[in-house]
């Protein structure tokens, strides 16, 4: 388990390894009885971007901006105002 955790980058306790070993023991055997399930008549998962469902990008004024700043309780200059956090 100590393996698994270096190189997943993980830095865990013991209780920790000991949980992740029960989460894995658990997961396993469904992993197991997936690889055997018979795929062979279904389709391959296909996807494609047809060139003409994007869009270009354009630059457009809005107003949304001045909306959301006059629901804003405290606003000042285009910004919110929010009391001050680190004195």
């Amino acid at each position: 388990m100590a393996r698994i955790a270096r190189l997943a980058g993980l830095s865990l306790s013991k209780e920790e390894e000991e949980i992740l070993f029960s989460d894995l023991a658990r997961i396993v055997p469904y992993m197991e009885r997936i690889a055997e399930l018979d795929t062979s008549g279904v389709a391959e998962y296909e996807t494609s971007v047809d060139e003409d469902v994007l869009r270009e990008d354009e630059a457009s004024e809005s107003d949304l901006p001045l909306k959301i700043l006059e629901q804003a309780p405290l606003a000042q200059d285009g910004m919110f105002t929010v009391p001050r956090a680190v004195e």
